[in-house]
């Protein structure tokens, strides 16, 4: 791929960032599972009289939020690695909060699990929600009061919630037995690792920044500013730029209905409860028409899940969390101009030669068993080669446009592969329905 010798710098993007969309996808299903998964728990702590344990057992109940477009077996087979995952990052953050009493080395300790967790979600190609949600409870559980004998039985918890979570997203197949078809389109092979990495070093170092800078400035709850710092880390500087707004407005708006809710959430335990399954139907029915309309009903829900049982001022809480947001967007954008991304060029490189190579072999595969029967029970796998090497194709050329710091797109070849790689998986799909 040839390109020019100089970069060229390209401005952040302002146009569209608060533009509602259509909702896309089948948002109910997520929404459905993880209110349901969290209710269970929350229902049993609530008669228990411990709804302050509800932090851990929605640790595992989050989990209900992946995997629905897979198959029931591969669902399962995700799930079981995320609560795995989800577990091992709070039995670390828990350990750290009993052990560690030094909260910038939190902080730091925060912003390398932070890291991690990105990276892993990306290699995996894990999905959305991808690491925030990760790095959501690991943060928190860093900051939450801990004495070493009480980690086993809250890890315990987060396990349970798992479990009830896995239980919950496989209860569709009691009444529809197949699920959802794995399609030629689906990605399911890995990232190299060495690839999304710049981007796994923006999250550590804006995370870190943010913390800092949060116990700097005196506020209580640095752990909301890692959080921010590694959300608004997307596939590029430019998406990140418009992520960091919309979470700073969504925010805003998050907590002006946290501060109208309060008096009736902090009076009754069953209202809290069901507000914040409220709020997480309606962070996922709203999540992709625009980020900042899902931060509205995130934030209250984030809030009144770690003030469970706290007599914190609200007013403080406020506070805290929109000086949080405020430096957490701020530096998380700018560890991100700083840390340029120079590998993505290179990998668009690499996609475009994998999708050439992919449709030349699956041309030289339809010619060989023209005429035959023989050439449909493979169409499905060599399909399935094609459609990941689009899908890499696309995902590396946005990401490479969308950096501030980087040589031109070749975007008339990219174009070309993509319209090519298409009509092969239309002959490869007319072979399989003929065979």
């Amino acid at each position: 791929m040839s390109s020019p010798a100089h970069p060229r710098i390209r401005p952040l993007p302002l146009r569209g960032t608060l533009a509602l969309r259509p909702a896309v996808g089948p948002w109910h299903r997520p929404a459905l599972s993880v209110a349901v998964a969290t209710l269970v728990p929350g229902l049993l702590l609530l008669a228990l009289g411990r709804l302050d344990l509800l932090l851990y057992t929605s640790a595992g109940t989050m989990c209900a939020l992946f995997a629905h477009a897979l198959p029931y077996r591969e669902r399962a087979r995700t799930l079981v690695w995320v609560v795995l995952g989800m577990t091992a990052s709070v039995a670390l953050s828990l350990g750290a909060a009993a052990l560690v009493p030094d909260a910038a080395a939190l902080v730091l300790l925060a912003a390398l699990v932070a890291a991690a967790q990105k990276l892993l979600c990306d290699a995996t190609r894990l999905g959305p929600p991808g690491n925030v949600i990760f790095t959501f409870v690991s943060a928190s559980a860093f900051f939450v009061p801990q004495r070493l004998g009480e980690v086993p039985a809250h890890l315990g918890l987060t396990l349970a919630g798992g479990a009830v979570a896995l239980l919950v997203c496989l209860a569709p197949a009691l009444v529809k037995a197949h699920g959802p078809a794995l399609v030629l389109a689906a990605p399911r092979a890995p990232h190299d690792v060495r690839a999304l990495l710049p981007l796994a070093v923006r999250v550590g170092l804006g995370c870190a920044l943010a913390g800092l800078a949060s116990l700097a400035a005196g506020v209580g709850h640095p752990y909301w500013a890692v959080v921010t710092a590694a959300a608004v880390h997307r596939s590029n500087t430019s998406v990140s730029w418009q992520r960091a707004l919309q979470r700073t407005v969504g925010s805003l708006l998050g907590l002006a209905l946290f501060t109208a809710t309060v008096p009736l959430t902090r009076s009754a335990e069953l209202v809290a409860l069901l507000v914040i399954a409220v709020c997480q139907v309606g962070a996922e029915a709203t999540i992709t028409r625009n980020y900042w309309a899902a931060q509205v009903f995130v934030t209250p829900m984030a809030l009144m899940l770690v003030s469970l049982g706290s007599a914190e001022p609200v007013g403080r809480l406020v506070t805290d969390r929109w000086l949080d947001t405020l430096l957490g967007a701020g530096l998380g954008v700018l560890s991100a101009l700083v840390v340029t991304n120079r590998r993505a060029g290179d990998r668009l490189a690499r996609a475009l030669e994998r999708a050439e190579d992919a449709q030349a072999f699956a041309l030289g595969h339809l010619a060989e068993g023209a005429g035959t029967g023989a050439v449909a029970g493979a169409d499905r796998r060599i399909g399935r080669r094609v459609a990941e090497s689009l899908h890499e194709l696309r995902e590396s050329a946005e990401g490479h446009a969308g950096e501030w710091w980087q040589r031109p797109v070749p975007a008339e070849q990219v174009l070309t592969t993509e319209r090519e790689g298409h009509r092969v998986l239309a002959l490869l799909t007319h072979g399989e329905r003929s065979g």
